[in-house]
């Protein structure tokens, strides 16, 4: 009865392991990737890079999982500053002029933390003065670059390679104030004083477009 017993347990076996293999045959598999926000909404590949870049001194905390079709998910991590209150600033312009959080309360701020000698901050210059001319003739927006080289410096720099934010120097107090790394930066303020977006490099243009229109919409 024993051997018969293991005989019988054996065929059950071999035939669930064949029906498991042919019920995987069946499954589709799809070969996509799809990647999610931490709350699970679908993103772009271009916005998944763009998140997981947000802070690159931070553990990477993505998780992968292969769902049952065969599609690979991944699924990002929260970007911590996002929804804290921005620290107060107060920049100075290049014509020497102060320009503080506490005088755009009320307004959207568009940041951009640079310095000369960073080569991917300098790349992406045309394409935030591109950026900018979506939102020509809005009051409520306003577009700050803020750098801790010297304003002598900045300025002579800035006839070559022109950048068309508000350009202020010299500001290395209030920049370390927001506690990041790695350049550049690209910040996003709400009116009310919150930070809404957070990322170094932007390859998703369209998702800082819609979060810049997004925070003017809002009172």
């Amino acid at each position: 009865m024993r051997g018969f017993g293991y005989r019988v347990g054996l065929i059950v076996l071999v035939a669930f392991v064949a029906a498991f293999s042919i019920s995987a045959q069946l499954k589709p598999a799809t070969g996509k990737t799809i990647f999610r926000d931490f709350e699970g909404g679908l993103v772009s590949n271009n916005e998944f890079v763009d998140i997981r870049m947000a802070n690159p001194h931070y553990p990477d905390a993505t998780t992968v999982k292969t769902l049952d079709d065969g599609t690979v998910e991944f699924r990002l991590q929260k970007i911590p500053q996002e929804g804290m209150k921005a620290p107060d600033f107060a920049f100075t312009t290049l014509d020497g002029k102060m320009i503080s959080a506490a005088d755009l309360r009320g307004k959207v701020i568009v940041l951009n933390f640079w310095f000369i000698g960073c080569h991917v901050c300098r790349a992406i210059k045309p394409e935030l003065n591109k950026f900018k001319t979506k939102f020509e003739g809005r009051d409520d927006i306003v577009f700050i670059a803020a750098t801790a080289d010297p304003p002598a410096e900045v300025a002579k720099f800035a006839k070559t390679e022109p950048l068309d934010y508000i350009q202020t120097a010299g500001a290395g107090f209030d920049l370390k104030k927001f506690s990041f790394s790695g350049y550049p930066r690209n910040i996003v303020i709400s009116k009310t004083g919150e930070i809404v977006y957070w990322r170094t490099t932007v390859k998703a243009w369209d998702k800082f477009e819609s979060v810049v229109r997004s925070a003017a919409e809002r009172n």
